[in-house]
């Protein structure tokens, strides 16, 4: 294989049936598949297997040849051929002397030429069908064979008719229908590569991009393949210019794009053109995408440079008038660029299509002239606002701005985003909004009507940037607008810039001003209430006491008296009920029963949406896990019934949280965290961004990967305590905490357990400190018991009841008491367990037992083999290792994760196949399809083999295979002690050198 080969991904199936079925002549075997599939490289790698081994390769391409060159493609493949063994050849092979000098030597005398020309092609034929009989073992390959001559064609026919014992041939053509051979090999076998899956792109884009170490991520490689379709070349090409422009460079071990969101492209807001930065084509697929559509014919093209331009999915109907024809043409000029490969169907009733990937659509979209791409787009917008479906209208503002109409965008803007929030599409809404209010083409006395728009798209933490709360701003401050749109201005300016990441002090000063300017919204209770429900948010905004959220709220229940408004009833039931469970009040339950389970407007359908998941979270914080599953499962459903997906990842995010807590394994592989990835990708609201770095980070502390899992803690800490998240940012700190080994470590863990403990007494929100007390240090435990103790006095939390006992407990030990403590942790422990947490429940199992030993009692045994399963059945391998000492303490056997008896140090077959598979570039979650495994089961049986093999690394372990014994001794049978003399590490610990593979 020629050394800039990328790697082979997804073609181990195909490459075997193709090898089987040549090693089995006579054999006629097509490969088909779109161009760029990789069928020249699949039989280039059948070629090369051993099974083929001592047969005659020969390769012809049929390209275009003039009628004068008949057989084009198999007198090329010929040229190459060894003289055929002694055998008498006809007479009839003499003909091919002239066209086949290298074997003129082994061919009988030419005989004369025949007038006729279709006798002569027919002589010349059967000649070749002698000596292709005649050369033995030989594997014929024709390549492309759609562009086939008629001789070839009949020679085909022929050795399909009457086969030549050892020949086996092989024909690669983009479909079998396009064979020039109609009818062609009804009992050939038939290979057909299947478009590379999203992970499979991923390795594909990793081989090409060619940094050791460096992963490609799954987002990036979703986004390869959204843009490639699978097809294994364009990915290699579109990677590596994606790189050459920059936008693809390696961080921190990843692979990132540098300009823009992977999930930018295919927007489902906008769902129009990726962004200019990622609008890049790579010639080679660019030229081919533009020769299939050419050879459309006038029609054809103009239908498919009308769906280019329309980019989403396009209804026939809708490509017929942008196109300027009748829908019947249109839709018989779709079908056959369906045919040809640059279309597909969408949808679920295929009433739409779309480009076979948007490289294609690209590649069409960037060879229109510009003149008519622009008229292509006036005619777009005016289509797509006709229609008045918010779904299909919200482009048309995108259409008129790259039609270069700039007035007529800003209008159709307003309009689009009114059509799109009816239909509950407000991020759409959101984001026409905010980027004419961006540019400088709106007049001054329309901003304040579009920003009162923009706010009321964005209200429920559409965006988490900032950019919202910025241009509110910026508009206020200009002044523009009536009074009555200023306080409507001031409202959503609040309310934005406490759900979006804007600093805590611009965030105080605003919301301060919203409190000052409650009496503007006299004559709006509507306004007023929601203005209220702003202020007592129970975690944001910052900086406000919990008596003063709780007034607040009560003044807002009251204007409620004065409005039937459906938006602010909702919006006040719903901080109502947050306000309640946040604090673990009794009466929460009744305030969430209470919520409406669907309202009749979208706006409210969302508050509701986003409100469940709050609460949801609210709930885990507290211990409520099972409620909290119960409320985010309600939100799931509700969003499902109105088809709402703002909030479908920050449901699953703390979905997954809860069920990880409670011990469900399957949340971790449900997740993709066997590799320790973030679990959940794509659009996450604020504060749920930071829950799926939190649990990745747990995991790899759990894995034993410290210090990144206290780069992420500490990191997610800082974050949650600046935007006012402190039940996030205690969590945080705790487990940092937990994992503080050092001086150094425990010197940063107080200072962060201080600065959340100081904003919790700041908010007099003490129930949110639970995750802490466990693992703080204890003088600062210590010091908060009173006020914590006393704030759980009548409070449904669970949790924080818990963390409470095993605070006592520490206390108790700290005063040289361990019978106290010994029993306050049994307490803690059984309260953990009923929650359940069983991670805490074995923390605090351990430290009874550490207590009884102090305290000269018998070490409960069945206590410790408890945490010992619990951790070990959970992936917590670092937590496990370390109850080892204890238990030797306790006089228990130290258990041991060693080969199963029988294999001793040498690898079981199963450690043999997931190593092989690892050392090949797979990760652990292609391993565990490839082997019907769970991610778990995999990342098990290597962690055994790296430990037999004395490797810590991928990289090392592709090294010991390498350089394993080859003579007379099986690739997998690889131990350790084969290679301890040459295997050579990139690692200065083990004292080798580094071996130059």
């Amino acid at each position: 294989m020629p050394p800039d080969d990328p790697a082979l991904v997804e073609r181990d199936a195909d490459l075997a049936a193709l090898v089987a079925a040549l090693a089995r002549p006579p054999a006629l075997v097509v490969v088909e598949g779109e161009p760029g599939a990789g069928k020249t490289r699949l039989v280039r790698e059948a070629l090369a297997d051993r099974a083929l081994a001592g047969r005659q390769r020969l390769a012809g391409h049929a390209g275009p040849a003039p009628a004068s060159c008949p057989l084009a493609p198999v007198i090329e493949a010929l040229a190459a051929a060894r003289p055929p063994p002694a055998v008498a050849l006809g007479a009839l092979t003499g003909v091919l002397r002239p066209l086949l000098p290298d074997l003129a030597a082994a061919l009988p005398p030419e005989p004369p030429p025949l007038e006729d020309p279709q006798l002569a092609r027919h002589r010349l034929v059967r000649a070749v069908a002698e000596l292709l009989a005649g050369l033995g073992p030989a594997l014929l390959v024709l390549d492309d064979l759609r562009r086939a001559d008629e001789g070839t064609v009949e020679l085909l026919r022929m050795i399909e008719a009457r086969p030549p014992p050892e020949l086996s041939v092989v024909i690669t053509c983009r479909s079998a229908a396009e064979l020039p051979v109609p009818g062609l090999g009804p009992g050939a076998v038939r290979v057909r590569p299947s478009p590379l899956s999203p992970a499979g792109a991923g390795r594909l884009a990793g081989s090409v991009l060619g940094e050791p170490g460096t992963a490609v991520p799954r987002a990036l490689a979703v986004l390869l393949h959204e843009r490639s379709g699978g097809v294994p070349s364009v990915v290699c090409e579109d990677a590596e210019l994606l790189r050459r422009r920059g936008l693809l460079r390696p961080v921190d071990g990843e692979w990132t794009l540098a300009s823009a969101e992977p999930a930018a492209l295919g927007s489902p807001a906008l769902e129009t053109h990726a962004p200019d930065a990622l609008a890049v084509v790579p010639p080679a697929a660019g030229a081919e995408i533009v020769e299939r559509a050419r050879g459309l014919g006038a029609v054809g093209v103009a239908a498919l440079e009308a769906a280019a331009v329309l980019a989403g999915a396009a209804e026939p109907e809708l490509v017929a008038r942008v196109a300027g024809m009748d829908a019947e043409r249109a839709c018989a000029a779709l079908g056959d660029a369906a045919r040809r490969g640059l279309l597909r169907d969408h949808g679920p009733d295929a009433a739409t299509v779309r480009f076979r990937h948007e490289l294609a659509r690209l590649a069409v979209y960037q060879a229109i002239p510009g003149y008519r791409r622009r008229r292509l787009h006036a005619v777009a917008a005016r289509e797509l606002l006709r229609t008045r479906r918010g779904a299909l209208a919200v482009p048309a503002a995108e259409h008129h701005k790259r039609a270069g109409d700039v007035r007529a965008w800003v209008e159709s803007a307003e309009a689009v985003a009114e059509l799109a929030a009816a239909d509950g599409a407000f991020e759409a809404a959101h984001a026409c909004l905010r980027e004419v209010l961006q540019s400088d083409a709106v007049a001054a006395d329309r901003r304040a009507g579009l920003a009162v728009k923009l706010g009321w798209a964005a209200a429920g933490g559409v965006d988490r940037s900032g950019t919202t709360a910025s241009l509110l701003g910026a508009v206020r401050e200009r002044g523009s607008g009536s009074a009555a749109q200023r306080a409507e201005l001031l409202l959503l300016h609040a309310w934005s810039s406490v759900e979006s990441a804007v600093p805590r002090r611009e965030t105080e000063s605003v919301v301060a001003g919203l409190r000052a300017a409650l009496g503007d919204f006299t004559g709006r209770p509507d306004l007023r209430a929601i203005a209220l429900a702003v202020l007592a948010l129970p975690d944001r905004p910052p900086g406000r006491d919990l008596p003063a959220r709780t007034a607040d709220l009560s003044e807002a229940r009251a204007a409620l008296a004065e409005t039937a408004d459906p938006m602010a009833h909702a919006v006040v039931q719903i901080t109502t009920a947050r306000l309640l469970l946040t604090l673990g009040s009794p009466a929460a339950g009744h305030a969430i029963a209470a919520l409406p389970a669907r309202g009749d407007r979208p706006e409210v359908n969302r508050q509701l949406i986003r409100g469940l998941l709050d609460l949801a979270e609210a709930a885990v914080h507290l211990g409520q896990h099972a409620r909290g599953l119960e409320l985010a499962e309600r939100g799931r459903r509700l969003a499902a019934e109105v088809r709402s997906r703002t909030y479908e990842r920050s449901l699953l995010a703390v979905t997954l949280r809860a069920r990880w807590t409670t011990g469900d394994l399957g949340a971790e592989e449900q997740a993709g965290l066997a590799d320790g990835e973030p679990p959940v990708r794509g659009t996450l609201h604020p504060p749920y961004h930071l829950h799926p770095r939190l649990l990745a980070a747990r995991i790899a502390a759990g894995q034993g990967r410290l210090d990144a899992a206290r780069r992420t803690f500490r990191a997610v800490a800082e974050d949650a305590c600046r935007d006012g998240e402190l039940a996030l940012a205690a969590d945080a700190a705790a487990e940092f905490n937990r994992v503080a080994l050092t001086g150094a470590h425990r010197r940063d863990g107080h200072e962060l357990a201080v600065q959340v403990l100081n904003e919790l007494a700041r908010g007099r929100l003490w129930i949110w400190a639970a995750p802490l007390l466990p693992f703080a240090p204890v003088d600062l435990v210590r010091a908060v018991l009173p006020r914590y103790r006393g704030a759980l006095a009548g409070r449904d939390a669970p949790l924080a009841r818990a963390a409470l006992g095993f605070a006592e407990a520490r206390a108790h030990e700290r005063h040289g008491d361990p019978g106290r403590a010994a029993a306050g942790y049994r307490r803690a422990r059984h309260w953990y367990a009923a929650l359940p947490d069983p991670r805490m429940a074995a923390h605090a199992g351990a430290a009874e037992v550490r207590a009884q030993i102090a305290a000269g009692q018998a070490p409960d045994a069945e206590v410790l083999r408890q945490a010992w399963s619990t951790f070990t059945g959970l992936g917590a391998v670092w937590d496990a290792n370390r109850l080892k000492q204890l238990m030797r303490a306790a006089g228990l056997p130290v258990p041991h994760r060693r080969g199963r008896p029988g294999y001793g140090n040498e690898l079981s077959p199963r450690e043999r196949e997931v190593v092989g598979l690892a050392a090949s570039g797979h990760t652990n979650r292609d391993i565990a399809a490839d082997l019907c495994l769970s991610d778990r089961t995999v990342k098990f049986h290597l962690a055994n083999a790296m430990r037999k093999l004395e490797v810590s690394s991928r990289r090392q372990l592709r090294d010991v295979l390498e350089d394993a014994p080859r003579d007379g001794a099986r690739r997998d049978e690889v131990r350790r002690d084969d290679v301890r003399r040459d295997h050579v590490c990139r690692c200065a610990s083990c004292g080798r050198r580094l071996n130059p593979s």
